[in-house]
């Protein structure tokens, strides 16, 4: 019985490490997509939302098997309850890069002379840095780099800040586009909130390692 119980763990700890990987990827074609102007590749992303959830969910439903069947010790019920959030979080980051996909597309089918405004890729970048380190930190049980991902979704807050109101000013110069550009604001508030997806991976990190939730006393999230 405990053989089967460490077999079922260390599957978990696999498969979400290749729903990590796959993630990455998609991550990266989504980024493609948008500064290539790769219409296909914005299609494809835009429609592959499925296969992770269908990941997602079987890796669930064995976290779950084990959490109720296997009264598994406080040290691996928290890997498991903290592992279980960590795939919602990633599992609304896969929701959100076909999302983007779908805005990406738009923009493409619509009129592909509408670049993405000055700005754009070192958002993306710095979302997407943000997202690697958390899942390293998480793949690799490290809590000090996690209580640090805070300082990176302040870079990613001040990129839309700073942004934004350049694409309010390219809707007043080019009402012909409009379209198009809200769209880009549609997408600035995406990368915005899968940033704080990689944030609360973070959090979830600290809980798994230190038993802590934010709130409590000794949590800090610098």
């Amino acid at each position: 019985m405990r053989d089967a119980y460490v077999k079922d763990l260390i599957e978990i700890q696999d498969q979400t490490r290749s729903l990590i990987r796959t993630l990455e990827k998609t991550l990266e074609e989504t980024k493609d997509a948008l500064f290539t102007q790769d219409l296909d590749k914005a299609r494809l992303v835009r429609d592959g939302d499925d296969k992770f959830d269908e990941m997602i969910r079987g890796i669930m439903r064995k976290d779950l098997t084990i959490q109720v069947l296997q009264s598994p010790v406080a040290s691996d019920w928290r890997l498991l309850m903290g592992t279980f959030r960590v795939l919602s979080e990633l599992e609304r980051i896969a929701d959100h890069c076909s999302d983007m996909a779908l805005y990406i597309a738009r923009i493409l089918e619509r009129n592909p002379v509408v670049k993405a405004p000055e700005g754009f890729r070192e958002m993306y970048e710095d979302m997407q840095a943000l997202l690697e380190e958390s899942f390293r930190c998480y793949l690799e049980g490290d809590d000090e780099k996690a209580r640090y991902i805070g300082d990176k979704d302040d870079i990613v807050d001040a990129d839309f800040e700073r942004i934004l109101p350049t694409l309010t000013d390219e809707i007043k110069k080019d009402p012909d586009d409009v379209a198009s550009y809200v769209d880009y604001v549609l997408l600035l508030k995406y990368m915005e909130r899968t940033a704080d997806h990689g944030t609360n991976i973070g959090n979830w990190v600290l809980y798994m390692k230190k038993n802590l939730l934010k709130g409590d006393n000794g949590f800090t999230m610098d």
